[in-house]
């Protein structure tokens, strides 16, 4: 190992790799703004323009639609374009976007409709950015060390989504909501900042002067994940889970407030709980992963989450007694997503080859997040039918399913990212062809032999 990768274990914050804290240090800022947009997009519609229920509920789906109608061609253009260069497009393209609303209200032009483009166009934005993010990590880090690295960028979203409110409320006390987006947009003009500060990043696409069409370049990411044994079961689990997550949350609200009885300041106390929960995850993930392995980890992770899920239905009697239940319960389901994400983000991004690693990335976030809707009309319905502990009951108990899949699936048997350490790595960006044979013949090889086996999980890297 060399005195990077040496240094990386060392120091917990890499103070030996200039790339990834400019990187690490982008992604933080840009994500603390972000929740400040979160409280304040929805009351500036509220309190400057009067906007009701549904206008309310238009922005934010405005916001969402890109992840659905763009993720599969971002990952198709990101594998063609420069990392860096699509980061820090879309930080620029976001900060200008949301400089519109202060500059918009100032003027008294700021209307539903052109908040709805603006939530649009930064959707679109950050779509790009955060497959470009997954993408580019591979060349900023040790191989050795992307366990780390994840881990380091999971804990700062951990951390944004436990102080975000709180900051944004001291900055909504002394301005006005639409001015407060300014800030959002000021951070991702500092997150482009100190993307630019990163210089040149090796190891990114090269223009080979080979086009192949966008047809075949997004067949070329579906049938690596169909012809890879971890990503297969990985959009299976992750899928489920997503479902069953949303549906749960679809009715938990209501379950708090009607079932429960419980005022607005307690259910605010309640998740404020739940962002503990992350922390807790980020806190913990290492000595999980030491102690069982990185499959098993994310066993744990969605086994934590069903038992998160039941001890929510067992809440009941007082009012303080039932809220301090569903603050446990959701304490510990929060607490299972760092350890998740982190495990199957680093497996991912190692046996990715780097040519195909945006549009698998962007394949996997469709599949994953396209259960998302479904869910939630899933939890809504089950709610009016079954009442909302039953349905919440019911969920807990399905939500062993993700952790079921885990335990027979290869992945149980990945103990450390050294474990993924097989031949056929490549650095080539022209590796895949039109049909996309050359990029994923090793992965194929191995998946036809035996696909449940270790090499079919494992066949191919970057």
């Amino acid at each position: 190992m060399n005195s990077v990768s040496s240094r990386l274990k060392r120091w917990p914050f890499v103070p030996g790799q200039a790339k990834f804290r400019r990187l690490w240090a982008a992604q933080s800022v840009s994500l603390m703004g972000s929740q400040v947009s979160l409280v304040a997009f929805p009351l500036a519609a509220i309190y400057l323009l009067h906007a009701g229920t549904e206008q309310v509920g238009l922005i934010a789906a405005a916001e969402r639609l890109p992840f659905l109608v763009f993720g599969l061609l971002a990952g198709v253009l990101v594998d063609r374009w420069r990392h860096r260069k699509v980061l820090i497009t879309a930080d620029w393209v976001r900060a200008v976007s949301l400089a519109l609303v202060p500059l918009f209200a100032w003027t008294h032009h700021l209307t539903i409709a052109l908040m709805c483009v603006v939530v649009f166009v930064v959707g679109v934005a950050t779509v790009f950015f955060d497959i470009a993010h997954q993408s580019i990590l591979t060349s900023v880090v040790e191989e050795d060390d992307l366990l780390e690295a994840n881990r380091l960028l999971e804990g700062s979203r951990a951390v944004s989504e436990f102080a975000g409110p709180g900051v944004a409320a001291l900055i909504l006390k002394y301005m006005a909501a639409s001015y407060a987006i300014a800030v959002n947009a000021a951070t991702f003009a500092l997150s482009a900042l100190y993307l630019h500060a990163m210089g040149k990043v090796d190891s990114e696409p090269e223009d080979t002067g080979e086009r192949t069409s966008i047809r075949s370049d997004l067949v070329a990411g579906l049938a690596f994940i169909r012809r890879t044994s971890f990503l297969r079961w990985n959009a299976l689990i992750g899928a489920t889970w997503n479902l069953l997550l949303n549906a749960l949350m679809a009715v938990f609200f209501v379950f708090l407030a009607r079932d429960l009885d419980l005022n607005a300041s307690v259910i605010a106390m309640i998740v404020l709980a739940g962002s503990v929960g992350g922390l807790v995850g980020i806190a913990v993930m290492g000595r999980i992963n030491k102690l069982v392995g990185l499959g098993p980890g994310i066993a744990v992770a969605t086994g934590t989450s069903a038992v998160g899920g039941i001890v929510l239905a067992l809440a009941g009697g007082s009012s303080t007694q039932a809220a301090i239940t569903v603050a446990v319960g959701y304490l510990v389901m929060n607490s299972s997503y760092p350890l998740f994400d982190v495990n199957v983000i680093s497996i991912r991004q190692t046996i990715t080859p780097r040519n195909l690693m945006s549009r698998t990335t962007a394949a996997m976030r469709t599949i994953v997040w396209g259960t998302l809707p479904i869910g939630s009309a899933i939890g809504g319905f089950m709610g009016v039918s079954l009442g909302t502990r039953t349905s919440i009951s019911v969920l807990g108990v399905l939500l062993l399913l993700p952790a079921v899949f885990t335990l027979i699936s290869p992945i149980r048997k990945i103990r450390q990212i050294s474990d993924l350490d097989v031949p056929g790595r490549t650095d080539d960006s022209d590796a895949d062809s039109d049909s996309a044979d050359s990029a994923e013949s090793a992965a194929a090889a191995a998946t036809e032999t035996d696909p449940d086996s270790d090499d079919a999980a494992l066949a191919t890297r970057r």
